[in-house]
């Protein structure tokens, strides 16, 4: 196996994880630049490369990516940076997956055991999809949660299956749903999108259905349906949970059939058409109770895509950090504005720290709404607390504008505290890896911040030695 990172220390580490922690036998070799890597994979033996995607160099993991794919190499990409545009890109040079940095250890073994055992079976790499050339609505974040929403997307970009996107109010389910068809080979097709809650049931068959002339009062002429408009496209139908168990019959039969049959008329029509629904409810919950139809349910959650809200959207790295998405959000929103309006528009420290910490209950709609209140209200001024709307000062005040962005992930750390390594366990591994690549334990005090006195205890205290200077 490859390591490559321009971070040696990083290569290291992954050395020192995968060389002994998978459980079978696995020769690791490591390139800390793309020409190194290349000489590698040219010389063979070569079954799986991991790499990183930005390498500060010429070259990148995609195109080391490209370089490998016909050496027969499977290719797992790590990138600190996600990008829904990486993914696809990943995807269609024939990755076997990405993931982002700060990995998890576990997460992290157990793709590489599949993806060597994939490698094994077939003896042979991955076939890549053709490229294509994509104009994505933008998705903003690189938490290993929106992470997880690209790689979905990505991978569906050769399929036509049914998609469920389940997420609560505000957090960009139709953008997922643009992506997806944007990603899709119907992307030069319509792309038709109805909020199902907002209409009355009999206005919701007539507009996605059709009606002929008389069907009802008011049916002055006939009226194609959206279904029919959206005809090799996609059709995007919006909190599918708020309809009716009678309505949710007529759908079925829909995506069973493929073909519409007007309201009022007596003749079907063929439709061919990807279905993408969306819902802020559980619907599995709504099928126990009895509100939602379990057959239709099933028929649309063949690839269910779960958005996260925005207090979900946090990464965490080695030292436990917790950071958000929350800054490039805002960044998204306060440009957007100023290219609407020909200004540049700008948030003073403190009050992008409190908007960091500010709990974000409507999610990015939310946001891009405060954030345009806020630059309207500042025109073209620096953006101040002053200017934030009373509920986003209200729950300031109630909880503390002090307190650290996205206290929520903080919640998640503490549900997920069984897998993360102690404080103990990441030095010892640190000093491990320091041990066996410099020989003058002087260097390794200097490069702890620690004198060598205290170094041989902390050696003897972790079991690497009795803290004799025996290499000095």
């Amino acid at each position: 196996m490859l390591v490559v990172d321009d971070s040696r220390e990083t290569c290291d580490l992954l050395e020192l994880l995968l060389g002994e922690g998978l459980g079978m036998e696995v020769e690791v070799v490591k390139a800390t630049r793309p020409e190194e890597a290349l000489k590698h994979l040219q010389a063979g033996g070569i079954d799986l490369m991991l790499s990183d995607i930005n390498l500060e160099a010429g070259m990148d993991g995609i195109d080391l990516l490209r370089a490998a794919r016909p050496l027969e190499v499977e290719t797992i990409l790590l990138t600190g940076f996600g990008t829904l545009e990486k993914a696809l890109e990943a995807v269609r040079e024939g990755a076997f997956d990405f993931i982002s940095k700060p990995w998890n250890n576990e997460e992290l073994k157990s793709l590489v055991k599949r993806a060597l055992l994939m490698k094994a079976n077939k003896g042979g790499g991955a076939e890549a999809g053709k490229a294509a050339s994509l104009n994505q609505s933008v998705m903003i974040g690189s938490s290993p949660k929106m992470m997880e929403v690209y790689r979905t997307i990505a991978s569906l970009q050769n399929s036509r299956t049914t998609v469920l996107i389940i997420g609560e109010s505000g957090t960009g389910k139709e953008l997922v749903a643009q992506n997806i068809h944007l990603s899709s080979d119907r992307k030069s097709a319509p792309f038709v999108a109805i909020n199902c809650g907002a209409l009355t049931e009999s206005l919701l068959e007539s507009e996605l259905f059709g009606h002929v002339k008389g069907a009802f009062t008011g049916a002055v002429a006939d009226k194609k349906g959206l279904f029919e408009e959206a005809n090799g496209g996609t059709i995007f139908l919006d909190e599918i949970g708020e309809t009716s168990l009678g309505f949710q019959v007529r759908l079925l039969r829909v995506l069973q059939e493929q073909e519409v049959r007007k309201v009022g008329g007596n003749r079907t029509v063929k439709v061919d058409v990807r279905v993408i629904a969306a819902s802020n409810k559980d619907l599995a919950q709504m099928v126990k109770a009895g509100k939602f139809r379990e057959d239709l349910y099933y028929r649309l959650c063949v690839v269910e895509i779960r958005v996260p809200p925005v207090r979900e959207r946090y990464s965490r790295d080695a030292a436990g950090k917790v950071t958000s998405d929350i800054p490039a959000l805002l960044d998204h929103f306060l440009a957007e504005c100023g290219r609407k309006d020909g200004t540049v528009y700008r948030i003073r420290s403190d009050a992008r720290r409190q908007l960091e910490a500010y709990s974000w209950p409507g999610n990015v709609r939310e946001m891009g709404n405060i954030v345009e209140h806020l630059t309207q209200l500042s025109r073209g001024r620096e953006i101040t607390p002053d200017d934030f709307p009373e509920k986003v000062r209200e729950e300031l005040r109630t909880r503390g504008a002090g307190m650290p962005a996205a206290p929520a992930p903080l919640l998640e750390l503490i549900r997920d505290w069984d897998r993360l390594p102690t404080l103990e366990e990441l030095e010892r591994r640190y000093i491990q890896v320091l041990l066996k690549h410099e020989q003058k334990k002087s260097r390794i005090a200097d490069i702890l911040g620690k004198d060598r006195t205290t170094l041989y205890r902390k050696l003897k205290d972790l079991g690497l030695g009795d803290g004799a200077d025996e290499r000095e």
